[in-house]
């Protein structure tokens, strides 16, 4: 056994920390490029960064390390100026060094090869500062290979799509492209280009997997399968305008040339595997979405061992509260020997205030800030303003709201699909905004917020908006019966499945890109997607998340003979309510409240229930989205700590519920989504 392997988990942690800061502070340092104590907290944190490798015995992360330390090195003395280039490179550093440590992690071997590149553009910053040539790295292959359309591996299910698609007038083509090697941003180059494809037709297969070509982890060349009702010269043409392409290649699929490609598999370590749903671009065909399949060789991140940072005052207190409830634990022992009732009814009562106390800390410990989340964004806006050249800028708020870690881990996948909508998509270049009396610089906002026992995260672009006349067109393209769709249907049906892609490139084209994927995440954690947007202004997407997956104080209560439960973090107050003192006024059931008029809420009604006439209700007044409502129930049960249990995920999709919970004799009541509620009777209204 290797005599590290006990400090690698320490190695990881650190390492992903010091990687975090360096994205940040270069990220800072390309807007402060004078700020020399900026540049020296960057040194240290790469020079901590090598030590750390260089002691575990990682040459190949040291040596990269090492040679990225140099640039710094170089801005510290003034040898180099801080620009946006030599940024571009550091960036392209942290990537490669982040894609080594996960390597590391899933107990791959690290070779030279995987830094020969990088190593070669900063010998050759090294050599134009120092004048002289600091020395040569072999190129992995020693040669450039000609670059063909064979694919390494397809499917039969890949011959049958194309089949399929010929017979309904697609052609298919096989695309072979090869990224210019001076390139710095080869994931978005090449996301850009399937884009640009999958705005005139389908990428059903591509070589390696959609998620290695969007995080960059290819050489320079990729291979996809592509239907479209375009001819090869429209495909040819559409590819062209690229930039940042070496050379490439479009040919007519040959299926007899790909099954005899299948005849000589490659081995598990080189074979690419399908594009998964997961993935920022979903591939699919007329009548086939993408297998689901994992790279081989890799261990899945969720059996990885996963641990959280926390506040050693949470933990004494934790220590000092299990002390007590030992002491407490021993006096009910003793008591209940003695037959002392009073005794044990006291200890009872200790033993129930710190069950509760610890259950209040233990959530506490699980809750982590979203800024471990929102930390990556602004670089990866930063990178995506460059590859489009479009001047826009992200504004992060509320980052150091908490969200259950479990919640926390899982958000990071749907709002990268946002954000690169947000930014590819929504806003503008510069002359059009200019043209539309904009600023020439989009906004693009982040922000999170507590509200109740939900955590609200809002990501808002100044852009172009979604235009429900060019859904309703593009829609009806792809067979979708739009007849009596009002503008917000039709607007939403971005969300729907297989909606992705736009075959005309128009002002919403690709707006759809995975957020089927993304509205299917959210509602797995328990929370909600919702969009308003309006053309020429912007579109706005807020999700609501519940602030942990496990315990809450709730109001139990009873509706028409069915007991609920109301998140107590949502209720002001809980009053008497007559009949009599609920007003009609513009079609809407309201009454008085702090000296104004607040929407009533039936809840019987909302759910459907019977309820008998002139049965005693309650108000319980609740504050969502910043508005007062009085929701009317029938009976109150009482106060009580419930844990929060899922529900099918059919009750889920009924927008009225969070979740269940079962009482103490064992009966089930739900936990009713006050927020949705109100806000769905609002709209209704």
């Amino acid at each position: 056994m290797d005599d590290n392997s006990v400090y690698r988990n320490l190695f990881f942690e650190e390492s992903d920390d010091n990687l975090q800061k360096l994205n940040d502070d270069v990220l800072e340092l390309e807007s402060e490029p004078e700020n020399i104590d900026l540049i020296n907290e960057i040194f240290r944190a790469a020079h901590t960064l090598k030590g750390m490798s260089a002691t575990m015995g990682y040459n190949v992360m040291t040596k990269l390390t090492h040679k990225m330390e140099n640039l710094f090195d170089f801005f510290k003395s003034g040898k180099l100026k801080v620009t946006s280039e030599y940024i571009s490179l550091i960036f392209e550093c942290l990537d490669k060094l982040s894609e080594l440590v996960e390597d590391l992690r899933n107990d791959q071997e690290l070779s030279e090869d995987q830094i020969s590149e990088l190593l070669k553009k900063l010998i050759n910053v090294e050599e134009s500062v120092n004048g002289t040539a600091t020395g040569e790295v072999q190129n992995t292959s020693g040669k450039t290979e000609k670059l063909t359309t064979a694919l390494e591996s397809s499917e039969d299910a890949d011959i049958d799509v194309v089949k399929k698609a010929k017979s309904q007038g697609y052609n298919a083509f096989v695309v072979a492209i090869r990224i210019d090697k001076e390139s710095m941003l080869k994931g978005p180059r090449a996301f850009l280009i399937i884009e640009h494809l999958e705005q005139e037709g389908d990428v059903i297969y591509t070589e390696p997997t959609a998620d290695l070509l969007e995080n960059g982890e290819f050489n320079t060349d990729f291979k996809l399968i592509y239907l479209t009702k375009n001819t090869k010269e429209q495909v040819e043409a559409n590819i062209d305008i690229n930039s940042e392409i070496d050379t490439f290649i479009v040919e007519e699929f040959d299926s007899a040339k790909s099954a005899n490609s299948n005849e000589h598999k490659p081995s598990a370590e080189s074979a690419p595997v399908k594009p998964t749903e997961s993935t920022a671009k979903k591939t699919k065909s007329p009548d086939k979405k993408g297998k689901k399949s994992s790279t081989p060789g890799k261990h899945p991140s969720a059996a990885r061992n996963q641990s959280i940072r926390v506040d050693l005052s949470r933990l004494d207190l934790f220590l000092n509260l299990v002390s007590e409830l030992v002491v407490y634990r021993n006096q009910l022992d003793d008591a209940n020997k003695r037959n002392d009732a009073m005794e044990v009814k006291d200890s009872l009562e200790q033993v129930s205030r710190l069950t509760s106390e610890l259950q209040d800390l233990v959530l506490k410990i699980r809750m982590q800030q979203v800024s471990v989340v929102f930390s990556r964004f602004p670089r990866m806006v930063r990178d995506l303003a460059k590859e489009l050249d479009k001047d826009m800028e992200l504004i992060v708020e509320g980052e150091e709201t908490e969200l259950d870690k479990t919640v926390v881990s899982e958000l990071s996948e749907p709002l990268i699909h946002l954000l690169r909508n947000s930014a590819d998509h929504g806003i503008e270049s510069s002359e059009a905004r200019k043209k539309l009396g904009k600023p020439e610089k989009g906004i693009i906002k982040l922000s999170a917020y507590q509200e109740g026992n939900q955590v609200n995260i809002t990501l808002e672009d100044d852009g172009k908006g979604i235009d429900p006349q060019v859904m309703k067109e593009s829609a009806e393209s792809k067979g979708i019966d739009t007849t009596g769709m009002t503008d917000n249907e039709l607007i939403n049906l971005i969300f729907h499945p297989g909606f992705s892609t736009a075959k005309k490139i128009t002002n919403i084209s690709g707006r759809g890109v995975g957020l089927d994927a993304v509205m299917a995440k959210i509602n797995d954690l328990g929370g909600s997607l919702e969009m308003k947007t309006e053309l020429h202004v912007g579109t706005r997407f807020v999700i609501k998340l519940p602030l942990t997956l496990s315990i809450i104080q709730a109001l139990m209560v009873r509706v028409a003979n069915e007991s609920f439960a109301i998140p107590l973090d949502v209720v002001e107050r809980v009053v008497v309510i007559q009949e009599k003192e609920i007003i009609t006024s513009m079609d809407r059931e309201v009454v008085e409240y702090q000296e104004g008029l607040i929407p009533v809420i039936r809840v019987d009604k909302v759910l459907g229930l019977t309820n008998e006439e002139n049965t005693k209700q309650f108000a319980i007044v609740v504050k969502s989205d910043k508005q007062y409502f009085a929701v009317l129930v029938n009976e109150l049960i009482g106060q009580q700590e419930i844990v929060i249990k899922k529900i099918d995920t059919i009750i889920q999709k009924l927008n009225k519920f969070q979740g269940a919970t079962i009482f103490g004799n064992g009966s089930i009541a739900l936990i009713l989504d006050v927020n949705a509620i109100c806000q769905g009777k609002l709209v209704e209204s």
